[in-house]
């Protein structure tokens, strides 16, 4: 008898240590993620406060494209987005737009971007812009002039307005 209650408390100390191990992992794991989460929210908290005001410059321009055959397109209708050159953004750019990708920018909730939809000439518009650094970005699609086949890519360009400016953009990497 004593030699099973040994073999037990044995079979118990070791359970406790495995599952006392396994709870020590799971909250490291469970830590450590908050803890990128929270630096994450901070780093965006801190690059996008500077874009949470109105502002007053202005950003025009126009959406176009030359295609290898040489004909230009003009980006009717597409949808531009003016974003903050951050970390993110920066990160998107190249991740993304520059290795030929397609994929949107992300909604998030923290991040600062204006929208607006270019006109029928590929020209667009953005008022009351504060100060600062921005990414445009515009995703176009068309048929290819040689066998007609669908492409589509986005479209790009940086800029930078302080105070009152008024820049003119030629959205078209």
């Amino acid at each position: 008898m004593t030699g099973e209650r040994k073999i037990g408390t044995a079979a118990r100390h070791r359970a406790t240590v495995v599952l006392t191990a396994g709870l020590c992992t799971a909250l490291v794991v469970v830590l450590g993620c908050t803890h990128r989460h929270l630096k994450k929210e901070e780093i965006n908290e801190r690059e996008y406060a500077a874009y949470r005001t109105r502002g007053e410059a202005v950003v025009t321009g126009q959406v176009t494209m030359t295609l290898a055959s040489g004909t230009v397109l003009v980006g009717s209708s597409c949808q531009v987005r003016l974003t903050p050159v951050t970390t993110d953004s920066t990160r998107y750019i190249q991740d993304v737009v520059l290795q030929g990708g397609t994929k949107e920018w992300k909604e998030d909730a923290d991040a600062v971007w204006w929208v607006t939809t270019a006109d029928e000439d590929g020209r667009f518009k953005f008022e009351e812009v504060p100060s600062g650094s921005y990414y445009l970005t515009c995703p176009v699609a068309w048929r290819d002039t040689v066998d007609g086949s669908a492409k589509q890519r986005i479209l790009w360009a940086e800029t930078t307005v302080a105070g009152s400016d008024t820049v003119d953009v030629t959205v078209s990497r």
